[in-house]
């Protein structure tokens, strides 16, 4: 049976094969980016560039920045591949160990792993990205000693710096408000119509409901699946006036997953110039991915920062309010 490191490259493998991999948007069809190494290549390089200092390495801080993009979504795919091309040099020193110490070598493993996952999560801010892969290392590598310390009397920590990390700040975030609060309204079907209508008026005020009109052409004729399908779960509705139940969407759906960091900056209300300096400092509210010279900001993120809730939306209640909004019901 494999152990801790061995199960995290099967798990790698099985959500990445040998396709190519995109670490500047995710997505190797949304990339502005075309040639992408395949799953090994990306290994094998990623793995040489923590080797040398993961702190220079512009494809370590598109890696991490990736990490946390995921996580936003619930997703930890990025985070098994960041531990993937970390544990190598993890290898021989907990073999050393346990055979120095004669302790399990699984149990120092799963010591280093479980600590790498700890300081992942305490660097989450204020720990610019291209920092937060030699902390892991460093931090992992101390409590392989300390746990062969507390197993085995023989060995002294007193030369060992131990890493304490910082404490994260809080979540800013900026409350929207309205006239009428769809959270206050009790009848679940009448909120879920009102928020749908007041999206499809917005959309149909913007001019851009043209756009919005193609995207539900193709859900209704099954061309759209992945989140489509979770909205109708998450919704958990049953009205009876619409047109057909598995028509709902995330209202994220509709926007681009990625915008460039001025626009971002904007919706933030600061500057571009302001933007970069708190990229370059870590102090960035959320991670951003980076394609070659440029920043792209995740709107899903930008989002959450924002406290703008990701609504799940009906067809024909987007469809309503654009018409309301047109002037076509009276």
């Amino acid at each position: 049976m494999p152990d801790v490191f061995g199960r995290i490259e099967l798990n790698v493998r099985k959500v990445f094969g040998e396709g190519p991999v995109c670490v500047h948007v995710g997505n190797v069809e949304e990339c502005e980016i075309k040639r992408h190494p395949t799953y090994s290549k990306f290994r094998t390089d990623a793995i040489s560039s923590g080797v040398r200092s993961a702190a220079s390495s512009r494809l370590w801080e598109s890696m991490i920045a990736m990490g946390r993009l995921s996580e936003l979504d619930g997703d930890d795919r990025w985070l098994l591949v960041i531990l993937d091309c970390t544990v190598p040099c993890f290898r021989s020193l907990s073999t050393r160990i346990a055979r120095d110490f004669q302790v399990e070598r699984e149990e120092i493993r799963s010591a280093m792993v479980a600590t790498a996952l700890e300081v992942w999560a305490d660097t989450a801010v204020g720990v610019p990205p291209r920092h937060v892969r030699d902390r892991m290392v460093k931090a992992a590598f101390e409590a392989s000693f300390r746990y062969a310390k507390a197993v085995s009397s023989e060995y002294s920590m007193d030369d060992i710096e131990i890493f304490r990390p910082e404490t994260p700040a809080q979540d800013s975030a900026l409350m929207a408000s309205s006239i009428i609060d769809v959270n206050s309204i009790r009848d679940a079907d009448v909120a879920e119509q009102i928020r749908g209508e007041r999206l499809g008026a917005l959309l149909q005020g913007l001019g851009c409901f043209d756009v919005v009109r193609g995207f539900h052409d193709e859900i209704r004729a099954g061309r759209r699946s992945g989140s489509v399908s979770q909205a109708v779960k998450a919704s958990g509705l049953s009205r009876s006036r619409i047109s057909n139940p598995n028509l709902y969407y995330y209202a994220s759906d509709l926007y681009p997953s990625f915008i460039g960091l001025r626009e971002a900056a904007g919706v933030m209300g600061i500057a571009e110039s302001a933007a970069h300096r708190l990229i370059r400092a870590g102090e960035f509210p959320f991670p951003v991915a980076r394609a070659g010279r440029s920043y792209k900001v995740s709107v899903r993120a930008l989002m959450h920062f924002k406290d703008i809730s990701d609504s799940i939306v009906h067809v024909d209640d987007i469809e309503n309010g654009a018409l309301h909004a047109s002037g076509g019901l009276r």
